[in-house]
């Protein structure tokens, strides 16, 4: 996909949104693919990471798209991780209690750690 990539780590999905902006355009492509790729992991343990390090812009649209794959991986049985938001976003998530909804998570070391566990 031109809008995101999908890395499996054994029982975990990461999706890494590769573009700037997440509006009208890319929310609904975004959707649909990492969608797709949730639905075909095995039902069980393990995390959903959608890392947000690329994007610097997020319309409402975008967030009801964080909400709508949280929920797809919740019927799966997977954690929900936010990773790699820049402190714009995560003031906007905050805001929004978004946040509350994925457990945030900042740098690297810090996910390699939640994904050893």
């Amino acid at each position: 996909s031109q809008f995101v990539q999908p890395t499996r780590c054994g029982r975990n999905l990461i999706a890494e949104v590769v573009v700037p902006s997440i509006g009208q355009r890319e929310a609904p492509i975004i959707a649909m693919e990492v969608g797709s790729w949730i639905e075909e992991l095995p039902r069980g343990r393990g995390y959903f990471i959608l890392d947000m390090s690329a994007v610097t812009v997020i319309s409402s649209i975008g967030l009801g798209m964080c909400l709508d794959l949280r929920h797809r991986a919740i019927e799966q049985g997977r954690q929900c991780v936010l990773y790699g938001l820049n402190r714009h976003l995560l003031d906007l998530f905050r805001m929004m209690k978004v946040d509350r909804m994925y457990k945030i998570v900042h740098g690297g070391a810090a996910l390699r750690k939640l994904l050893d566990k």
